[in-house]
């Protein structure tokens, strides 16, 4: 293995690691804004802080996923 290929595959090992922490970072955002919605006296600025993290987590996660996408489309040179 040649040291690009190896620093290659550790930078992606890195990327994989954050991405998984990432993602369930993203769920526990999504959780907890359900949850921030669901309980019982609610405010306005309890529903646009629920709301607000839900989006930001799925903004996060939609636009991660069609990176992925597209990289993975690209042909391999």
């Amino acid at each position: 293995m040649q040291n690009s290929e190896k620093e290659n595959s550790e930078s992606t090992l890195k990327k994989n690691i954050v991405r998984v922490f990432a993602y369930l970072f993203c769920a526990f955002l999504i959780w907890f804004g359900f949850d921030i919605l669901t309980s019982s006296p609610i405010t306005l600025k309890d529903k646009l802080r629920g709301i607000g993290m839900i989006v930001a987590a799925c903004v996060y996660l939609i636009s991660d996923i069609r990176i992925l996408i597209k990289k993975n489309k690209r042909p391999n040179s």
